[in-house]
Parts: structure tokens; C-alpha cells; sequence
């Protein structure tokens, strides 16, 4: 990837996209997915690498009782400000805290003040490091910071980058893959069926997460944020199950939903995969 093409991914407006996907509590029906993975690790002692995660936290507000080390990793600078400002508790930052309200209900607790509280503190403590990645480069992940780790999620990510399914398959295989411990998890969450209501600007924050069978958007019909997106792979999530299996994962937990934007003027069918490295 270019510099150029790297300086368009910083035009990404991080406040747009938290706004419209993460302030509508009831839009995150992956969250029983998260909390059945995170229940199989019984010692708060797992490390955990969020690639490509955006300037979203949700994973963290997940794993954070299990983790001892979490990794936040994303190309764009404005994500990655976005998560260093919330870390650092600024003034503006994204509040997290309805979302936090949200999971641990999931989790059978209250939900209490006091609960999210505690919860959003041990995210801070759990954090290490905000990085950059880069799928594209030979090393995608600074050095210090190659794992392996227990669990990498990659959430709606590799599909933007990855022009065919064979490219997808050896994007896991060969850059994902090395980051994960032997007996450890992989969640990959892709978008399967997409409908727009209306091409207008900033229509779709999420765009560059897309996938749907052999379809390209002319680039001009997708311009959200401050960013042009282009070159989108779309597959079923029936065929995403069978690539996980030939990279060499096991056990793999498939978990679909629809979420529906009015907002944005989309709805999205969404594949969410997990599973266990052989």
C-alpha cells in the first residue's frame, strides 16, 4: 500500500462512524457470540490482539475480565486517536459506557453504574498498546507485537483489502495465522448481503467492510466519511466456514444477523466466525 492510498484511509471520520453504528445499542447482535467465547477461558489470563478494529472497543468491553494483555491495531490514524482518547479519558471521547451497560446484562450481571464502571476500568488497565497495521506489509503488526496471541479478532477488515476469495484465504493463512497461539481462537466477522436505500455521501460509514458474491460498487456510489472505497469482495458465509477449515481451524462457531441502519440507509447481513487454530 501507498503512502497516498494510506493517507485515504486517515481521511476516515472516526466520530461519523461511532455515532451512527455505535450509538444505537440495540444494533450489536454479535455480543452473545463474544461472551460464549470469552466464557470457555476460565483464568483471567489470555492476550488478545484486535486487528483492524477501527476506533471501536467492543471486543475489549468483551474480553477484558479474561485478558491480562490487549493489543488495539488499525491503519488509519483517526481510529487509533480515537481509541487513545478514550483510554486517556479526554474530554469528546466516545462514551462507552451504554455499550459496556449492554454486554455485561448479556453476561447475567445488572448492568449497575457501578458494574460499568468497574468493567470500563479494566479496559483501561487491560490495554496495552494502540498500534498501526497493515495487511499488506510483509510485517502487519510493529515489532514487539507479533504475538502469538490467545485470540485475534479481525472484524470486518480483511474483506476490503482482499480482491478474491484465494487472496482472502491466504491473507489468514499467511499474515493472520502467525499471530495466533496453537490451540487459540480466530473471529473473523464479515458482512455477506449488503442493501443500500440511497447512494448519498457518507450514506454507509461501514462500507469498507463489505462482502457479497461477485458484485463491485463503482467507488463514486460509496463515498463515506471522507473516503472512497473501492474493490469490495463479497462471499457467502457458508464458503467463508469451508476457508477458515482449509487455514487450519477447527470447531469454527458461525453466527449470522441482520442489522439494519436507517440512519446510514443500509441493511447488512452479517457473518461472524470463530475458531480454534489447530
Amino acid at each position: 500500500m501507498s503512502d497516498n492510498e494510506e493517507q485515504r484511509y486517515d481521511n476516515f471520520d472516526a466520530d461519523t462512524y461511532l455515532t451512527q453504528f455505535f450509538g444505537e445499542i440495540e444494533s450489536f447482535h454479535n455480543l452473545p457470540a463474544y461472551v460464549e467465547l470469552f466464557s470457555r477461558f476460565q483464568d483471567a489470563s489470555i492476550t488478545m490482539l484486535d486487528f483492524g478494529g477501527g476506533p471501536s472497543v467492543v471486543p475489549l468491553i468483551a474480553s477484558a475480565p479474561k485478558v491480562t494483555r490487549y493489543i488495539h491495531a488499525d491503519l488509519a490514524r483517526n481510529n487509533r486517536t480515537a481509541v487513545e482518547r478514550w483510554w486517556r479519558s479526554e474530554p469528546g471521547a466516545f462514551d462507552w459506557r451504554e455499550n459496556i451497560r449492554s454486554y455485561l446484562k448479556l453476561e447475567g450481571k445488572r448492568g449497575s453504574d457501578e458494574e460499568v464502571a468497574t468493567r470500563e476500568a479494566r479496559m483501561r488497565n487491560v490495554l496495552a498498546s494502540v498500534v498501526r497495521c497493515n495487511v499488506k506489509e510483509e510485517r502487519v503488526v510493529p515489532p514487539g507485537y507479533e504475538g502469538p496471541y490467545d485470540v485475534v479478532s479481525c472484524l470486518n477488515c480483511l474483506d476490503c483489502v482482499c480482491k478474491s476469495t484465494e487472496e482472502l484465504g491466504d491473507c489468514i493463512k499467511n499474515k493472520m495465522s502467525p499471530l495466533v497461539k496453537n490451540g487459540g481462537y480466530f473471529m473473523m466477522e464479515c458482512s455477506t448481503v449488503l442493501e443500500h436505500y440511497t447512494p448519498e455521501e457518507q450514506q454507509d460509514p461501514d462500507a469498507q467492510y463489505l462482502v457479497r458474491t461477485s458484485v463491485r460498487y463503482d467507488p463514486s456510489t460509496v463515498k463515506v466519511a471522507g473516503f472512497e472505497y473501492d474493490g469490495f469482495l463479497y462471499e457467502k458465509g457458508e464458503n467463508l466456514v469451508k476457508l477458515l477449515e482449509s487455514c487450519g481451524y477447527t470447531d469454527i462457531k458461525r453466527t449470522e444477523y441482520i442489522y439494519e441502519n436507517l440512519e446510514a440507509r443500509y441493511k447488512d447481513n452479517i457473518t461472524l466466525l470463530i475458531g480454534r487454530k489447530l
